[in-house]
């Protein structure tokens, strides 16, 4: 899983203990786990200025329609951010649960990451994978 790499999953597991579909992008990738972040496409008082958006409610990346693969404008949600087994995304994509959609582009998810590790909301061990795996 590299970073930058966007999937849908069909049954997606939030922190909340709910599950349903859900595009996510992966921030990083260490040793077996990957931390990505999900995406909406809800504005919800969300800025709408490409790019890092700290001072919004909750932080987030917002990507406005045609300036990346995403065919709506779309937030990435840098408020809470999800660490996922490697072993297990590959066995749902095999299942067809999980499916690839795109892949950001380097200088884009270059500015994510550093967006995400903006966050007061990552923890020390997501912070260094992210780091671990800056794009250049």
């Amino acid at each position: 899983m590299t970073p930058g790499s966007v999937f849908f999953d069909k049954n997606f597991h939030f922190h909340d203990g709910e599950t349903g579909e859900k595009l996510f992008v992966v921030l990083g990738w260490d040793s077996g786990i990957a931390i990505v972040a999900k995406t909406t496409s809800q504005q919800h008082s969300k800025g709408l200025t490409y790019g890092c958006q700290p001072n919004d409610r909750f932080h987030n990346f917002y990507l406005p329609q045609h300036s990346c693969c995403f065919k709506k404008c779309t937030w990435i949600c840098l408020d809470e951010f999800y660490e996922l087994n490697a072993n297990e995304v590959l066995q749902k994509r095999f299942t067809g649960v999980i499916n690839p959609v795109c892949n950001l582009t380097d200088s884009i998810i270059r500015e994510i990451q550093n967006c995400a590790l903006e966050s007061m909301d990552i923890s020390g061990k997501q912070e260094q994978i992210i780091q671990a795996s800056l794009v250049s």
